[in-house]
């Protein structure tokens, strides 16, 4: 045992040593910084968007510079409550004074709706100003004043002349070269490309579509209001437009029938809410809360969580493994220990540099909820906290290790058959391909954790760590957890004592990889 120790010492220290270890260790706060930081620097830094509007029928524009006005409100709106969350007092927000909080959470609902009425209603109430107001008391002092977003979408005045009676095709013949980028927009003395073209023709309310109505045979496919852009994958203007337009449509159908449009939005905004309710609950406390939900879910980032662990800790195994026999190094020791204790030191200090892996990645992601508060992190703050005051962690603990040396057994006897990476490529791919497969069904088996598919692929010991941890949160049958704990520890038994034969004869091996005939004459061999 005290020789396994000092192995696992030396294995320990001499991975935590290498670049590839450190740089496992600062990818997880990289990629939290770049999702946080980066997103906010990139959506500030979009420029802003210039549109033309050729309204030939006289009717839509308004609808359109409507749903350009509510686009940006959303986002004053999503900013500012970010800057409450980052400038409030102590307290929560929950804790406002009178009513505050419950006409912040009304606006931010209305206008979440999508609908164009709701969002003058909060532009008449005050806009920004009545919100800062409301908002007042519950800033800290020092509190920098808000800076509301600028516009992303302005219109901009035509370059051409367009006549009147021009047509729609007439229209676009003129604009092509500024909507194709050869030509550019000239705003307050600069170059500007043209983003979109809204053009509503004359004859567009023909196009208009309603239940109970023949469809045309043939329907072009410029019918209707026409959106001309090149940029396919910014959506959110043409959608805003499309919705803001439909609910005018709806409006005129309204008036035209003799209905009170206000009746109808107050009907609209009429609710009657689902209360979820867990039955495993006691009784009186049956209601399901986010934390519920997060429970519920947090087993997939366990099971993530142990997938890259395991990917790198297994991946140090093999790559040393090899290394260590191809320099002669393991011919060295071997002189001092058993192939069993040198095997053994391996498996346990490579575990060890992979637990502290998965420390630091937990402690960077404590850090980083803790000193950039927001509502970026608010979600992820709670998240982390169910995660604290669960039972998952040592359910995690748990699998995480039985699954290390399970497949650590396994990748250790192949690097002991290989003398180069490229040569353990062929005999760690069927391995790469089960370790896949629980990760493509994780979300499956999260959403029906006592399911055919997540009770069988619970009884495959390869399978089990990822499985079992994946139903942790969804209380599976004792039998489940009992029976696939009982094998998977015999199964881990088995591999270790396996990959013991094979690396007591492979690890001294030259030459070519053995083929399948020779690593079962190996497994039989008793000496």
């Amino acid at each position: 045992m005290k020789m396994i120790l000092l192995i696992a010492l030396r294995e320990y220290g001499e991975n935590v040593k290498t670049k590839g270890f450190w740089a496992g260790i600062l990818l997880f706060p990289l990629i939290l910084i770049g999702v946080f930081f980066f997103q906010t620097l990139l959506a500030e830094s979009t420029p802003s968007r210039y549109y033309l509007l050729v309204d030939q029928s006289g009717r839509y524009g308004s609808a359109v510079d409507a749903a350009i006005r509510q686009e940006h409100q959303r986002r004053i709106l999503q900013a500012f409550v970010s800057y409450v969350l980052e400038n409030r007092r102590d307290q929560p927000l929950t804790q406002m004074p009178g009513q505050a909080n419950e006409q912040i959470d009304q606006l931010i609902d209305d206008v979440g709706v999508d609908e164009v009425a709701a969002v003058d209603q909060w532009l008449e109430s005050g806009g920004i100003d009545f919100l800062l107001t409301l908002a007042a008391p519950v800033l800290r002092e020092n509190a920098p004043p808000f800076d509301p977003p600028r516009e992303q979408f302005l219109q901009a005045e035509s370059p051409v002349d367009i006549p009147d009676d021009a047509s729609p095709e007439e229209i676009v013949e003129r604009l092509r070269p500024w909507l194709g980028g050869e030509r550019s927009l000239l705003i307050d003395g600069e170059r500007s490309p043209l983003f979109a073209l809204i053009l509503i023709p004359r004859e567009v309310d023909s196009a208009i579509q309603r239940p109970g109505a023949t469809l045309p045979g043939q329907s072009t496919p410029s019918g209707g209001v026409q959106y001309w852009a090149s940029n396919l994958t910014d959506t959110r203007l043409p959608n805003a437009i499309e919705r803001s337009i439909n609910s005018t449509i709806r409006n005129n159908e309204f008036t035209a029938r003799g209905v009170d449009i206000q009746t109808v939005r107050n009907v609209q905004r009429t609710r009657l809410p689902l209360s979820r309710l867990d039955p495993r609950k006691e009784a009186g406390e049956e209601a399901v809360s986010v934390a519920d939900t997060f429970r519920q879910w947090a087993p997939v980032g366990f099971v993530y969580l142990m997938f890259i662990s395991l990917m790198q800790s297994v991946q140090y195994l093999l790559s040393n493994t090899i290394e260590e026999k191809s320099n002669r190094i393991i011919e060295v020791l071997l002189a001092s220990v058993t192939p069993l204790e040198l095997m053994m030191g391996k498996l346990l200090g490579i575990g060890l540099s992979g637990i502290t892996t998965i420390a630091a990645w937990l402690l960077s992601f404590f850090l980083f909820v803790v000193f950039y508060p927001g509502t970026e992190t608010e979600l992820i703050t709670q998240f982390f906290q169910v995660l604290m005051s669960s039972d998952l962690i040592p359910y995690f603990i748990f699998y995480f290790l039985a699954g290390y040396a399970l497949y650590a057994g396994i990748f250790l006897a192949i690097g002991s058959l290989c003398n180069t990476l490229k040569e353990a490529q062929s005999l760690m791919m069927p391995m790469m391909m089960i370790l896949i497969a629980p990760l493509v069904t994780m979300t499956f088996i999260a959403q029906d954790p006592n399911g055919t598919v997540a009770r069988i692929m619970s009884w495959i010991p390869l399978f089990t760590p990822f499985t079992m941890m994946n139903r942790a949160a969804a209380q599976p049958p004792l039998t489940d957890v009992i029976g696939t704990t009982v094998l998977l520890v015999l199964s881990i038994a088995l591999v270790l004592w396996l990959s013991g034969k094979i690396f007591r004869q492979g690890v001294l091996r030259t030459g070519q990889p053995p083929r399948i005939v020779e690593i079962l004459r190996m497994l039989r061999h008793r000496h």
